[in-house]
């Protein structure tokens, strides 16, 4: 019931848009005039502004400072998790040595303590 209901909304959807579409592209039609040589040089404005090597002496400052940060923050990064790493080994250790006795070992001990032979 759910799809049928879904599909009759995207049909009706669509139907709308082409409804529209076809009522106004005509009129998009007869508004746009092709643009008489303008387009040609601001083309080449553009090309002559990329092409200049202030822009790319100004981008490749720009993106040494960005990777040298980036590397910075990596290598910052490594060593914060170097540290966790050897504080999770340490206390692993630490509890390792407290409970140096097995799980069962300990069980046996407490069953003991509370039932006394009869």
């Amino acid at each position: 019931m759910g799809l049928i209901i879904n599909f009759v909304l995207m049909a009706i959807s669509l139907g709308g848009i082409v409804f529209i579409l076809w009522r106004k592209i005509p009129l998009l039609v007869e508004l746009s005039d092709p643009p008489v040589g303008g387009g040609e040089m601001i083309t080449r404005k553009v090309k002559n502004i990329v092409s200049s090597q202030k822009i790319k002496s100004i981008a490749t400052k720009n993106l040494d400072k960005t990777l040298s940060t980036a590397r910075t923050l990596a290598s910052k990064t490594e060593h914060q998790t170097g540290e966790w790493l050897n504080q999770l080994q340490k206390k692993s250790e630490s509890r390792r040595e407290e409970f140096s006795e097995s799980y069962w070992d300990q069980l046996r001990k407490r069953g003991k303590k509370k039932n006394p032979p009869a």
